[in-house]
């Protein structure tokens, strides 16, 4: 049977005063584009990350040209062997995105080698976010984008797994509508789902529970930071809310995003 893990679970949110999170600091109060539904295509993260290697690639290529000199003083066994590094690493980047890319495109599993693994932990996504900042990207419209690459990989490398080893985590601050429908969804699978207070909250209940697959709700801030927090060790599927009066207060998420997330990892069509 569904279950609500915070004490707050049973007020009407519409009368709760906003608490916002660590990652909403600053807010001014100012609603956000789209009237806060961020969805945003996982080509554009795809597309940005190929412009963060190609400008990668050219700058190894010009550091390579310009030490040139320094290196024809080397033996010749330790240059061959830094230069094969430097490309072999630089080489296994490039492949890696450019597979991600087939998977995303086709929906054919191209990267069995991320299982385990999620693209949020990228030394890429920093510079990335850089670049799509440069062409007017939001961090949290890239956040978004990152997370549903990540999602579409979680889903193509994914095992079935129980329902009790199915762990689904929701912010406090969904509106009452999408409570009720969560719970309808949730008791429809026989699954539980818990709302936490905040990340030492979900933190616990990983602890606790051990899932062997996560369901998260929350903003991109929170899933971003949530994910790297995690490292991958659980597989997760993000779902970002929409936030039509600003964060943390009457929240919303697509309700076929969530159903479908429980399908996957129960193995039901």
């Amino acid at each position: 049977m569904s279950k609500i893990e915070t004490s707050e679970a049973t007020q009407d949110p519409r009368a709760a005063a906003r608490k916002l999170s660590d990652s909403w600091d600053g807010w001014a109060g100012e609603v956000e584009e789209n009237n806060g539904d961020l969805h945003t295509s996982p080509w554009y993260f795809l597309s940005f990350a190929s412009v963060t290697l190609i400008l990668l690639n050219l700058v190894v290529w010009t550091a390579l040209f310009l030490v040139e000199p320094r290196l024809v003083e080397l033996p010749t066994w330790a240059s061959k062997t830094l230069l094969s590094a430097i490309w072999a690493a630089l080489g296994t980047v490039d492949l890696a995105f450019l597979l991600i890319g087939l998977t995303v495109l086709t929906n054919r599993n191209f990267v069995p080698f991320y299982k385990g693994k999620h693209v949020a932990l990228s030394k890429l996504i920093p510079w990335t976010v850089k670049v799509g900042s440069l062409f007017g990207l939001s961090n949290d419209r890239m956040s978004n984008s990152i997370l549903q690459v990540g999602n579409i990989i979680t889903r193509i490398n994914q095992s079935t797994i129980k329902r009790d080893e199915l762990l689904i985590l929701l912010p406090r601050c969904l509106d009452l509508e999408t409570r009720n429908e969560i719970k309808r969804v949730t008791a429809k699978f026989d699954v539980d789902f818990h709302i936490c207070a905040g990340g030492q909250m979900a933190r616990q209940l990983l602890a606790e529970k051990k899932p062997k697959g996560v369901v998260a709700v929350a903003c991109e801030r929170d899933l971003m930071a949530g994910v790297q927090d995690v490292k991958a060790a659980v597989p997760v599927i993000a779902i970002a809310n929409k936030r039509p009066e600003g964060p943390c207060r009457n929240t919303n998420i697509n309700m076929d995003e969530m159903e479908d997330a429980i399908r996957m990892f129960l193995g039901k069509k």
